[in-house]
This record gives structure tokens, C-alpha cells and sequence, in this order.
């Protein structure tokens, strides 16, 4: 089941975010990285869900958090689930910036995303229990 795939891939990079982060080195570039890692955990923690239930992931990452509230309009995801839209938004629009160092994310910056992230891989999580 492919999108079993796609969840086991996001804990893994999840998995990379929380080790880069917890490195006993300090460099500039060490937060950066383990936010990078943290939103490709996001990215394929989506595809999870929307292959799934939709059958397709988002053909451009700017379209995944519209394809993540489509699982919510489809009551495949319970209302109370879009609140996490927000999350996959924020890492959509970190994802340049994180992937080309277009710029640096702080001790703050990181550790925050990956707990936000860490959250959405949770939640997705949830969701994936194999049809009987």
C-alpha cells in the first residue's frame, strides 16, 4: 500500500529532523537542515492522506494544503482536522527557503517547525489504519 510508504517516509524524515536538531555541534547551517528535513516529513505526511482517500498527491507543493482541506470536505478527515492546514501552509512556504538557504532558520525557528510538524505526522497517522 503506497501510502503507507509515503507515512513511513515521514516519520523517517521526521526521525532526520530530531537528530539533526539534537547534533552536539553548532553550526549555522544545523537548523536550517533539520527544518528542511522537517518539511518533507509534512510534505509526505500529506501525500499519505491524499493517497489514500483522493488516490493523488499534489502535482505542485503549493497545492497540497487545498488537497489536505479537500480530505476535510470529503469527511475523510474530521472538521476538527483543518486546523492542521495551517502547519502544512507554513512548511509549504518554508520549503525554498529551507531546501536553497535562501536563508537561516534559528534554534527557535527549528524547533518549533518540528514540533508542529511532528504533530501533522501524528495526526496523519490516525488516519491510516488499512481498510478491512
Amino acid at each position: 500500500m503506497i501510502y503507507l510508504d509515503h507515512l513511513e517516509q515521514a516519520k523517517l524524515w521526521l526521525s532526520a529532523a530530531e537528530y539533526v536538531f539534537g547534533l552536539q555541534i553548532e553550526t549555522r547551517n544545523k537548523y536550517t537542515v533539520a527544518s528542511a528535513l522537517a518539511i518533507h516529513a509534512a510534505i509526505k505526511a500529506n501525500d499519505s492522506l491524499t493517497t489514500r482517500f483522493l488516490g493523488r498527491v499534489a502535482k505542485r507543493h503549493e497545492d497540497a494544503p487545498a488537497l489536505f482541506l479537500e480530505l476535510v470536505r470529503k469527511n475523510y478527515l474530521p472538521s476538527e482536522e483543518a486546523r492542521h492546514r495551517d502547519t502544512l501552509a507554513e512548511a509549504i512556504r518554508e520549503k525554498s527557503a529551507a531546501d536553497y538557504h535562501a536563508e537561516f532558520f534559528s534554534k527557535k525557528d527549528a524547533e518549533s517547525l518540528i514540533r508542529k510538524i511532528g504533530k501533522f505526522v501524528e495526526m496523519t497517522e490516525k488516519y491510516q489504519k488499512p481498510s478491512r
